[in-house]
């Protein structure tokens, strides 16, 4: 991990780090890489954000390199676990055991930051 965020941790990426500013600015509580355990499979979301006030987990996994087919092909299968473990996505109105938000990179490589700061503003209304 080469990235250092605003709150001095180091992440995997550049969007990452854009994601973990706009968290942290906004006050929203949230744990990188912190490892989820279900059914004896443990996976490492990108960021875990509880909220205290629904109490709801949000498993927010951002999407960097879609066009890597290895990388899609890992990514669909994490998606196909967090499915049949109960974290659906946000367009589906979440699941039992959490709600999954994904962004993704550009077909370029950039990340909208205001895309971002809208998400982090209506999710988790701050």
């Amino acid at each position: 991990m080469i990235h250092k965020t605003e709150r001095g941790e180091a992440v995997r990426s550049k969007s990452e780090v854009v994601i973990a500013n706009i968290l942290h600015s906004s006050g929203v509580t949230y744990l990188y890489e912190a490892p989820l355990a279900l059914d004896g499979t443990v996976k490492f979301p990108d960021f875990t954000i509880p909220d205290s006030d629904t109490g709801d987990t949000y498993y927010w996994e951002h999407l960097g390199m879609l066009t890597v087919p290895s990388y899609r092909q890992a990514w669909e299968e994490k998606r196909r676990w967090y499915e049949e473990h109960g974290i659906l996505h946000i367009d589906q109105g979440g699941g039992g055991n959490g709600i999954l938000i994904t962004t993704e990179d550009s077909a370029e490589g950039g990340i909208d930051s205001e895309v971002i700061s809208r998400l982090v503003k209506e999710r988790f209304g701050v």
